[in-house]
């Protein structure tokens, strides 16, 4: 099986549930948000969001919680002041992303594409020890979100890799249909052992099982966003 950067010249990662476990905060944040409201959050509102933006998440929040579709922004701007509080603590790092990350400096460039909005983005990399970390960045503020393909093509072009050249990583089955659809190699690492990535060329239990323990690192141009 294929291990990292294997042939590909770029490699782009998701943030959340693949590098980071910030899932649980995530999902406790809108639990807050909608006990404030006087409905429960359960598994079917779960699958409903899970790797969405946030726009496309307050949207459904609001129809959740039978308010007009005028109310999105407010419900937005409420669910990321809790989502927010909520990071200001210790962030675990997902098994393997530090070393794979590390295993590809200086081999090919590598990006970030991520429907989370860059501040919280630059917060979250800061917090785990990786904000230089990326040779470049595509957020959910730049571009369209997530399952379209904007942000992974927005990240191959920042890197200037044609993106039939990159490989892209990802744990959800939203993420990996943008993979697809920007014309990438798609390699799932799903964050819960019950989610559908069966799209994805590659579906991998864990980051480390991506890692060239052999490969030599040598040189090369950096590229930045």
């Amino acid at each position: 099986m294929t291990t990292l950067p294997g042939p590909w010249q770029a490699v782009c990662f998701d943030l959340d549930g693949l590098l980071v476990d910030t899932e649980p905060i995530w999902m406790d944040a809108k639990e807050v948000l909608f006990e404030r409201y006087g409905i429960g959050f359960d598994a079917a509102d779960h699958s409903a969001v899970f790797g969405t933006s946030e726009v496309q998440s307050a949207a459904y929040f609001a129809r959740r919680m039978g308010l007009p579709a005028s109310a999105t922004e407010r419900i937005r701007v409420e669910y990321l002041d809790i989502v927010v509080q909520k990071l200001d603590t210790d962030i675990p790092v997902q098994p393997g992303a530090l070393e794979l990350i590390a295993s590809l400096r200086g081999r090919v460039p590598i990006a970030l594409a991520t429907n989370t909005r860059r501040p919280i983005a630059e917060m979250v990399l800061r917090r785990v020890g990786l904000s230089s970390a990326f040779d470049a960045m595509a957020t959910s503020d730049e571009t369209q979100p997530k399952p379209a393909p904007h942000l992974y093509l927005l990240a191959c072009e920042r890197l200037g890799i044609a993106p039939g050249s990159a490989v892209g990583l990802e744990d959800s089955p939203t993420g990996v249909r943008a993979v697809k659809a920007a014309g990438m190699y798609c390699i799932a690492v799903p964050s819960a052992p019950d989610t559908d990535v069966s799209p994805a060329d590659e579906i991998r239990g864990s980051l480390l099982e991506l890692i060239d323990t052999h490969r030599a690192i040598g040189p090369r141009k950096s590229v930045r966003c």
